[in-house]
């Protein structure tokens, strides 16, 4: 991204004209546009430089033969995130469907008006960032889920947990929670957090039964975008101070038995896709089992203590 956070792009456009008009637009909306007119000098200006976006004609006229769509696939594969749109001042259909098949988020024909070409950049910047994010949340899980798969120690899988997630689903989380469910007094008790003051923590129970609760215990994921005004938040008034917007949570699931839920709390409403939401799913089941696993080996431990200790007495008695 350009200094100004909204991305920096090559145009590729051998008309003089054109490629001016293209920068002059894009620069008036806060982009940073570099331009070049052959193959040659924007492979060579990749080489030196980062960029979000490809904006190049197809038809390059040059006389080595090298078209846009060759140098989108070279530059592809040094960034398989970046973005391209499609120009051309003579659309058809074959042309279109490899501008598609090759990435394109959009084909123009030439010329084009400015917000026609600052709406296809726009379109195609946001789903790089959204593979950048995906692509950033993935890395972050998959280091998240060998440090807790590596440790026994419950208070370190769950400080692990906590904070990893939150790292994890990037922009806009601002806390975390993982509740364990407490089957006799039938509530949901937080073991860990992430980002949340005692305050809040403190509020009061999570009764379980309450609609909140009996989805988790369903094994069904929860996703409120305003805690304020979602009936089934059992504080909203702590969460609007807490300075919290929306809340997601997903059940922790081992052995098809719920033994609790994670859950992750934004600033500011914010919607999650599906993709998001299997992502925290898959890493929930991941956690549950670490946090069973080390509650197994704690009960193992504890009772191997609980022995030695008892042992200890009988001779310390027997020889007195």
């Amino acid at each position: 991204m350009s200094a100004t956070g909204k991305g920096k792009i090559l145009i590729l456009e051998t008309n003089q004209d054109e490629v001016e008009e293209c920068q002059r637009i894009l620069e008036s909306q806060g982009y940073e546009a570099t331009i070049c007119r052959t193959a040659k000098e924007a492979l060579a200006i990749f080489k030196e430089k980062e960029f979000d976006l490809l904006l190049t004609e197809w038809r390059l006229d040059e006389g080595n033969g090298m078209d846009g769509f060759q140098v989108m696939e070279m530059l592809g594969k040094r960034d398989p995130q970046l973005g391209f749109v499609v120009l051309t001042g003579s659309p058809d259909v074959d042309s279109a469907v490899k501008a598609m098949k090759m990435g394109a988020r959009d084909y123009l024909k030439k010329p084009c008006r400015p917000d026609q070409l600052l709406a296809a950049v726009d379109l195609a910047l946001r789903h790089r960032q959204e593979e950048l994010a995906r692509q950033d949340r993935l890395t972050a899980f998959e280091t998240l889920k060998r440090q807790i798969a590596s440790s026994l120690n419950l208070s370190e899988v769950l400080d692990l947990v906590a904070a990893g997630v939150v790292k994890g689903m990037g922009f806009g989380v601002k806390g975390s929670a993982i509740t364990l469910l407490d089957k006799k007094k039938n509530q949901l008790k937080v073991v860990a957090h992430q980002g949340l003051s005692r305050g809040y923590l403190e509020k009061g129970p999570i009764d379980s039964s309450r609609s909140l609760g009996e989805m988790i215990l369903k094994g069904e994921y929860l996703w409120i975008r305003d805690v304020t005004q979602d009936p089934r938040v059992q504080y909203p008034e702590e969460a609007r101070r807490e300075g919290i917007a929306s809340i997601l949570s997903v059940p922790m699931v081992v052995k098809n038995e719920v033994i609790g839920a994670l859950r992750i709390y934004t600033g500011k409403p914010r919607e999650f896709d599906p993709e998001e939401i299997r992502c925290l799913h898959r890493f929930a089941e991941q956690a549950a089992l670490a946090i069973e696993n080390a509650r197994t080996y704690e009960g193992i431990k504890n009772k191997y203590e609980n022995l030695r200790t008892d042992l200890v007495d009988f001779f310390d008695d027997g020889w007195t």
